[in-house]
């Protein structure tokens, strides 16, 4: 798996690398240019989440073409463990991004002139397991759509995953009232950022989903797409 692991980074490694680059301007980028300190924070783990699951999918009609899984699926691995590594794949990228965002904050530190604003471990925490959570539907969508061929079957699948997306992201908007459409300090907001501190609402059902698409992996009747 580890094997498996390693050659898909490496073949993907200028991508990772410029989303790299680009998280690292973003992190720049809201520290000096965003007003309001209680903002930081959802913007920063925004950034990580949406970056993080772009790095590892953001050229995956490619991946499809080049029929990498077929090619998985001939090697003497388990299934099981192939389908493991997809599951661990976006999560080494995610520790990277966190690795990356806290050594830049010791390199801005002394240019920022107070201390910076970091999600807590707890929000760390959380933001993992939203990870886990779509990372394992975009799997889940890639591997469904072999299963079920017929449009309206692909259809509902893509709107699954659409709805566990948005679902994903909306609440950093809203926590941030982006462009003013949320309002200031209601009652959604705060409950927002107090969910933020209890990542079990995540991680949880982000290693059960994570289980189904391993399990769904391993009863695909074809890896060629």
């Amino acid at each position: 798996m580890w094997r498996i692991l390693k050659a898909e980074i490496n073949y993907d490694k200028l991508r990772i690398a410029i989303f790299f680059v680009l998280s690292f301007c973003s992190f720049i980028a809201i520290w000096f240019g965003v007003k309001w300190d209680r903002n930081r924070v959802p913007m920063t783990m925004l950034i990580i989440l949406v970056l993080t699951l772009s790095a590892g999918y953001a050229e995956e009609k490619i991946r499809t073409l080049q029929k990498r899984d077929r090619f998985h699926a001939l090697l003497p691995v388990s299934l099981w463990r192939i389908g493991l590594s997809h599951l661990v794949y976006p999560v080494i990228i995610l520790i990277g991004m966190i690795l990356l965002f806290f050594c830049s904050s010791f390199i801005i530190q002394p240019l920022y002139g107070k201390t910076l604003t970091k999600p807590s471990f707890l929000q760390i925490l959380t933001l993992s397991g939203l990870v886990l959570i779509v990372n394992a539907v975009i799997l889940l969508h890639r591997d469904l759509r072999v299963i079920f061929a017929k449009k309206y079957q692909r259809a509902l699948i893509f709107l699954f995953w659409f709805v566990f997306y948005i679902g994903a992201i909306l609440p950093f908007y809203i926590v941030t009232n982006f462009f003013g459409f949320f309002g200031e300090n209601i009652h959604l907001q705060k409950s927002f950022v107090k969910l933020s501190e209890s990542p079990a609402w995540f991680l949880i059902p982000g290693v059960a989903i994570s289980l189904i698409s391993l399990s769904i992996f391993i009863k695909r009747k074809s890896y060629t797409s």
